[in-house]
């Protein structure tokens, strides 16, 4: 196996890092693109044209088709039979099915797990519940809970209750079950709001864990990376292709053939994938040359590879290569309109830019001033090419609702270049109410349903994401918002005119420390991803195209 390219993970907060001062009066200062201070891009030009393709070939090989169906044969095995009543064949399809979707090559095989996760759910909620400190009960019935969960099956934290003793403490030797611990941590992190049990279980696994790992001599040393990895990213909140990476050199497997074929096949699907990957990097690489973004917008983060490792996270099986596209160009159009309102223009200028943005006509243009010219044409550019991408295989009606996101994103940001340069700080609940939607969540979400393909992004999908019934969209702001306000507090914020962060509302309104405020928030981003969760396990359950949720979980992540 060839390694897989490690494409860093920038999040929106680390992408913004280094953001300078902004000239908020006046017309634009002359030398306000010399002193912007982002670093270059670390990817040089041209350093995907030599990308190999020769694995696409491949994936029509005997060999990947017969490594697949060896692996799907071990998914589908004892589902013609109900499982019944024996642990021991439960526990192994658990484990299995578990690996299989780490792995990243779980979407092969959807049909053949929610049937096979289905015949566990029916044997019913006392499997695994007898924990006595011995063998791996606690390790198999986390791990049936989570898997259950988040296939949508309806699942009790109610058994997790066992766990505890007569003083409702967890039991003192849950604290040697190293394995048990780590799968109750991850199983804890699909909780809903109001499940208590879980939320003691997550704080009490979270805590051991961490104590294990610089005094446990004796764990194998790829099980303790599993513990350091999980303890950063748990797998629930952990996009799809960074779990794939890391599971591919770091999953715990016996030595057996069952288990050294779904590996072999995970890596060559691993490198296959990406090769796809690394083609659509040439295709838009290309494409943002042509923007030439260091003469037109020199001011602007040159993060394409960054951006489209992100929009990878969303979707990155090879049959939304269309969707891929569409999305990252989004998102670097959004990079230069996020740079030109935060670092670059005057509240006029962007005031002026709004508005046209509201008419989206080319018409617009003459009312513009020279410099925001080139951002409102790069903005008609992107429909404009969306359009021709999407041609007849997909409904246009769908780009009328990505408009419709920025339209919304760009009054956003507009309201934080107002509070930006009156010095205002305003409450936590107005702060938020704005926040949702300056976060990008909708537009992401929204540029990447049009990628979703005509039989799945219909109207219906995309009435109810725009919705103010959509939990998960607003989840996904709260996330997305706070996330990043957190991490660029200290980073950022106090080293150039900006609006108030959710931090400093929160000081501000309720006379509180920083810590304090960190303290609170980070609450609330635990609030809001039981909100998605919730939502998205509902959904689960319901004949409701579930890629819409894919989708915004995903974005979340």
């Amino acid at each position: 196996m060839s390694s897989p390219s490690s494409l860093p993970l920038h999040s929106a907060a680390a992408a913004a890092a280094a953001k300078p001062a902004t000239t908020t009066t006046g017309a634009v200062a002359a030398d306000r693109v010399s002193s912007l201070s982002f670093p270059s891009t670390v990817w040089a030009d041209g350093f995907l044209d030599k990308v190999d393709l020769s694995h696409q070939a491949k994936q029509k090989d005997q060999k990947y088709e017969v490594l697949k169906e060896d692996v799907r044969k071990m998914v589908i095995s004892e589902a013609k039979t109900s499982y019944g009543d024996d642990d021991a064949v439960i526990a192994d399809k658990l484990r299995l099915i578990d690996a299989v979707q780490r792995l990243g090559v779980g979407h092969h095989f959807k049909t053949e797990i929610e049937e096979a996760l289905g015949k566990v759910h029916d044997v019913g909620e006392d499997l695994f519940t007898d924990f006595d400190g011995k063998g791996t009960n606690l390790y198999c019935a986390a791990l049936r809970f989570r898997l259950l969960r988040q296939q949508g099956f309806s699942v009790s934290q109610d058994g997790f209750s066992k766990l505890k003793n007569s003083e409702r403490r967890f039991k003192e030797w849950l604290v040697t079950d190293e394995k048990g611990l780590l799968s109750l941590y991850e199983a804890a992190h699909i909780a809903f709001n109001g499940e208590d049990i879980l939320d003691e279980a997550l704080s009490f696994a979270r805590n051991n864990l961490k104590s294990i790992l610089p005094t446990h001599k004796k764990i194998n040393p790829s099980f303790r990376k599993q513990i350091d990895f999980a303890l950063r990213v748990p797998a629930w909140k952990c996009d799809q292709r960074s779990l794939a990476r890391h599971s591919i050199d770091n999953l715990s497997y016996e030595d057996s053939a069952q288990n050294q074929k779904l590996l072999t096949f995970a890596k060559f699907d691993f490198n296959v994938t990406q090769n796809f990957h690394q083609h659509e990097l040439l295709e838009l690489s290309e494409w943002w040359r042509n923007i030439d973004v260091k003469t037109n917008f020199p001011y602007v983060r040159d993060r394409l590879v960054e951006c489209y490792y992100c929009i990878n996270a969303i979707y990155f099986e090879p049959k939304y290569r269309l969707g891929r596209i569409i999305a990252t160009k989004v998102w670097m159009t959004l990079a230069i309109i996020d740079d030109t309102y935060d670092n670059f223009a005057t509240y006029e200028e962007v005031r002026v830019l709004t508005e046209a943005i509201q008419r989206m006509d080319v018409r617009a243009l003459q009312e513009l001033p020279d410099n925001m010219k080139k951002v409102y044409r790069a903005i008609l550019n992107l429909f404009d090419e969306i359009e021709k991408e999407i041609g007849r295989a997909r409904p246009t009606f769908s780009v009328e609702y990505a408009k419709e996101e920025l339209k919304r994103l760009s009054q956003a940001y507009l309201v934080e270049v107002r509070w930006r340069d009156e010095g205002s700080v305003p409450t936590l609940k107005e702060y938020m109410t704005n926040r949702i939607t300056s976060s990008g969540m909708s537009i992401l979400s929204t540029a990447a349903f049009v990628g979703l393909g005509p039989e799945i992004a219909t109207k219906e999908g995309f009435e109810w994401a725009a919705s103010s019934e959509c939990k998960m969209m607003k989840a996904g702001g709260v996330i997305g918002g706070l996330q990043n306000d957190i991490f660029s507090h200290k980073q950022l914020e106090q080293k150039r005119d900006h609006a108030a962060s959710a931090v400093e509302c929160f000081m501000k309104e309720h006379m509180a420390s920083e810590e304090e405020a960190v303290e609170f928030l980070t609450k609330e981003v635990s609030c809001g991803w039981k909100d998605m969760t919730e939502e998205y396990c509902r959904k689960k359950q319901t004949t409701f195209p579930i890629a819409f949720a894919d989708v915004m979980l995903n974005v979340a992540r």
